[in-house]
């Protein structure tokens, strides 16, 4: 019996093991089957939000939101959950529901800089400049990089009165390559 039991749970490893590979390589729909046949007790909060994505691919945006909600329900630090929810939810505009999720995923992964990059631009869909600007900046500390931060900033300096500061950011936002 336990000899039984070990095969079972080898070949259940062997096809994540293979399901990640076909998602790794876009075989979205084959990973999706391989991943939807594996016992509950194998599916991680990870492999619901890879199930999740593939919904998303296919236009599926409620069964990608229950898939992220199973993952939460294995796993509610799943700062990755939080971040699809938020900018699926950003998506379709519902902006306070975003910033909920956004704001969560934060919660659970202060390092995160593309949450407080989209968490701004959903504050600054509500013309909520001022937040928008702190997380900005926050984006900003953790990922200098990112050029459309920095253009985002600039506007939401401009639009809270701040011509001067604004210009220097755009400055700043010309001279990265």
């Amino acid at each position: 019996m336990f000899f039984s039991f070990s095969l079972a749970k080898n070949e259940e490893n062997e096809a994540k093991n293979r399901a990640y590979a076909l998602y790794a390589t876009k075989n979205y729909n084959e990973a999706y089957e391989i991943f939807n046949d594996l016992s509950s007790s194998e599916k991680t909060a990870e492999i619901f939000l890879l199930m999740s994505n593939i919904e998303l691919e296919n236009n599926n945006d409620n069964s990608a939101i229950r898939y992220l909600n199973k993952a939460l329900d294995i796993d509610y630090t799943y700062y990755k959950a939080y971040y699809n929810l938020a900018n699926i939810f950003a998506a379709k505009k519902s902006y306070l529901l975003a910033i909920n999720n956004f704001e969560l995923a934060i919660k659970y992964n202060k390092d995160f800089a593309p949450a407080y990059y989209n968490l701004a631009c959903c504050q600054m869909k509500l013309k909520n400049y001022e937040q928008a600007k702190k997380n900005l900046i926050k984006s900003l500390e953790i990922d200098s990089k990112n050029k459309d931060a920095y253009y985002n900033l600039a506007y939401c300096y401009k639009q809270l009165g701040k011509e001067k500061t604004a210009k220097k950011i755009l400055e700043t936002y010309n001279s990265i390559n």
